[in-house]
């Protein structure tokens, strides 16, 4: 009887309800989906493949060197400029 006993005691049993527990919330749960944001069209954003003053894609957040934006579609030219243009942040 004590054998059996052991074997249940409250540590044991408290470890495995919370054990499942943890468990079924893992596989239930939802699922976690990754979407990419739509790019936009040059056009929407009046894209042109020559500097605006001092606004120049590549001293721009959103650039990607060497040709891409986080935000326009397409390649881009890095001497390029468009409505959406925000300045990197001096360090």
């Amino acid at each position: 009887m004590l054998k059996s006993a052991a074997r249940f005691s409250r540590r044991s049993l408290l470890l495995r309800v919370t054990s499942a527990a943890g468990a079924a919330a893992v596989l239930c749960a939802p699922p976690i989906v990754a979407v990419a944001a739509p790019k936009i069209s040059k056009k929407a954003v009046a894209y042109q493949d020559h500097p605006e003053g001092e606004k120049r894609c590549d001293k721009c957040v959103q650039f990607q060197p060497p040709d891409a934006c986080k935000m326009v579609e397409g390649p881009i030219s890095p001497q390029g400029s468009c409505r959406i243009f925000v300045p990197i942040r001096p360090s």
